[in-house]
């Protein structure tokens, strides 16, 4: 789901009972998140909201509100860095279609007239766009609030010891069998089966937003999904954002807003916000080609490991 694959893990010593059920109630508690903030089915209450722009003022479910207030709170932060208002752009460019192209200079521009997360008007549980053509699309954020949603429920039925994922996303809960034993791989953002980082972690989110999954080439330059809201282009110089955070939710914003904020202004936002850790993965020009270089936050120092640096 989410165009991407979803798993959950439970570590027990004995088969827990009720567990397919469980993990089938938290996997559906995944699904309903997708259900409404999908910005590619009409049906879902994201699509409806984009129909309406600059025509209606849409009430919205306490999830999706909350969830567009807390990417207002991001983009804020970021000083604009995320903006879940890109729609038009990400249209524009079109990173999965079977044939893709680069936009011209005033196709940009007059997309980006209809972006800008200041222009949303939110107010009461009620949200509205003063411009036909606006759209939100929450799947910088969305993914990271499902894995949570699925956290919740697989806790409710008393599980202590588990792990969801979603694509570059996933929640790790540790118990006494996984305590100071788990660790995530970070993968190589060049190198298709390889790793760059490993990262001992017992508990909390990890997000990575890289531009290797959804992108294209054209005369020799790549353009990828993570579109720059100053520039209406794709990133750079970034390649792979890791960032560590207690919830998903957050881990999935910041993970993007860092990636726009590129290394040196992406790692000061880090080393500000405490609860935040992260990796910056970045290309730097050198003599034959670019060079993979890496930043650390000091506070994930001790926890990371480079494979390749």
């Amino acid at each position: 789901m989410m165009d991407t694959l979803v798993s959950i893990t439970i570590y027990a010593m004995d088969e827990p009972p009720g567990w397919r059920e469980h993990v089938a109630s938290a996997l559906d508690a995944m699904q309903h998140i997708e259900d409404l903030t999908s910005s590619y089915r009409d049906s879902s209450e994201i699509g409806k909201v984009n129909f309406g722009a600059g025509k209606n003022h849409f009430s919205l479910s306490r999830e999706v509100y909350q969830l567009i207030y807390d990417s207002q709170q991001i983009s804020q932060l970021t000083e604009g860095a995320f903006d879940i208002t890109l729609l038009p752009l990400l249209r524009l460019w079109d990173v999965k279609s079977p044939n893709p192209r680069v936009p011209t200079d005033e196709e940009i521009r007059e997309r980006r007239k209809l972006t800008g997360y200041q222009k949303i008007v939110l107010n009461d549980h009620e949200i509205f766009f003063p411009d036909s053509g606006m759209g939100v699309d929450l799947g910088g954020i969305a993914k990271g609030l499902a894995v949570d949603r699925a956290v919740e429920v697989l806790t409710k039925f008393g599980y202590e010891d588990f792990l969801v994922e979603a694509g570059g996303d996933l929640r790790a809960v540790a118990g006494e069998l996984t305590q100071g034993q788990r660790t995530i791989w970070v993968r190589h953002p060049r190198q298709r089966d390889g790793f760059f980082a490993k990262i001992k972690l017992d508990k909390g989110a990890v997000s990575t937003s890289g531009d290797y999954e959804r992108f294209f080439e054209s005369d020799g330059k790549r353009y990828h999904h993570i579109v720059d809201p100053q520039t209406g282009y794709p990133a750079h110089p970034s390649v792979s954002v890791t960032i560590i955070a207690e919830k998903s939710e957050m881990a999935d914003g910041y993970s993007t807003a860092v990636f726009v904020l590129g290394p040196q202004r992406g790692m000061e936002f880090i080393e500000n916000h405490p609860e935040l850790a992260g990796l910056i993965i970045y290309a730097e020009p050198a003599e034959g080609g670019a060079v993979l270089k890496c930043k650390v936050s000091k506070n994930l120092a001790d926890q990371i490991t480079i494979i390749e640096n």
